[in-house]
């Protein structure tokens, strides 16, 4: 008797079955991706290069969200809360999940418990650009200008925590000087108030500052990375500008999901990611703005967020420059 219901349940378990509707193959509806800067800089770029890239591949619309706002944490944290599903993304890396860390006394989130790195997507160079009001040609002319005029300057940045943040105000530490830090919400305002003359310098990515240069607008004064920039071959490093001190500062980019979401669906999104990357015609658009895209697997990705995790935290809670 007991063996009959046991049967019979079994064969009322499989007719539920039978009759539910098999389960939507990810993804069956568009996915958001966001940018947790404001429009105009390189994140917002990147990210469209890659929603529009990977949309045809899933077969969905991937919609681009800018949210900016506190160097990247209030679209980090809206990324954080959503639902590991696959259908929520953000484009961070190292400032908006890593630099954060080191100028946030209360990280509304946890970096590296709150999200799983789907895909690293590039690295960008940074350039220390100066007004053209001041009246200098090179970095060394700057540093002479800025001592002899102790807390008449300052620079600005996209935000508290941002890789031009921390790379403008390493610079400061190094070469010793007194600036004021003038936070925006984003790249466009500070680099406006730059070519007004209202700012005195900054740091940011070419796709930012790089027709400015171009055009005399502002005048640049060193690039920190390794190498020059092809598209700029003329800026030095600065390390050729008379600055070694200065340390290479190169932010890169990944997208992020919330921890719960599941393998298979990150895998899906690495795949589609890595075949954009690994397009000919991408490649060419990254370069034209001096992105050097990465690619890889999702454990490499996790890796690396951990290495640089462990490299820079420290660094920059060591420049007591938390808000």
């Amino acid at each position: 008797m007991l063996q009959a219901n046991r049967r019979s349940l079994l064969l009322a378990g499989a007719a539920l079955l039978a009759a539910r509707p098999a389960l939507a193959a990810y993804p069956d509806r568009p996915i958001r991706l966001v940018v947790p800067f404001a429009p105009g800089g390189s994140y917002d770029t990147t990210g469209r290069l890659i929603s529009e890239g990977i949309s045809p591949q899933l077969g969905q619309p991937v919609v681009l969200e800018n949210r900016p706002g506190a160097g990247g944490v209030v679209g980090s944290l809206s990324v954080a809360r959503s639902q590991g599903d696959g259908y929520t993304l953000v484009l961070g890396g190292l400032t908006a999940q890593i630099l954060v860390q080191g100028v946030n006394a209360s990280l509304p989130f946890k970096p590296m418990e709150d999200f799983i790195p789907v895909a690293l997507v590039a690295k960008v160079p940074l350039i220390l650009v100066a007004a053209k009001r001041l009246g200098v040609s090179n970095a060394q002319e700057l540093v002479r200008k800025l001592k002899a005029e102790p807390g008449r300057h300052n620079f600005s940045s996209a935000g508290n925590g941002t890789s031009g943040h921390i790379a403008a105000q390493h610079f400061v530490d190094v070469a010793q000087i007194e600036a004021t830090h003038i936070p925006y919400r984003g790249s466009a305002a500070g680099l406006a108030d730059l070519l007004a003359g209202r700012v005195s310098f900054l740091v940011d990515t070419p796709s930012v500052v790089g027709e400015h240069i171009r055009s005399g607008a502002v005048v640049a004064m060193g690039v920190l990375s390794d190498s020059r920039i092809p598209t700029l071959p003329d800026v030095p490093t600065m390390s050729e500008a008379g600055l070694p001190g200065v340390k290479n500062l190169e932010p890169w980019q990944a997208v992020l999901a919330p921890r719960s979401t599941p393998a298979d669906v990150v895998a899906r999104l690495n795949a589609a990611i890595n075949s954009v990357l690994a397009r000919p015609e991408t490649r060419e658009r990254f370069a034209a703005i001096d992105l050097t895209p990465m690619g890889g697997s999702p454990e490499q990705a996790a890796r690396f967020f951990s290495e640089e995790n462990d490299r820079w935290v420290p660094i920059v809670r060591a420049m007591n420059i938390v808000t």
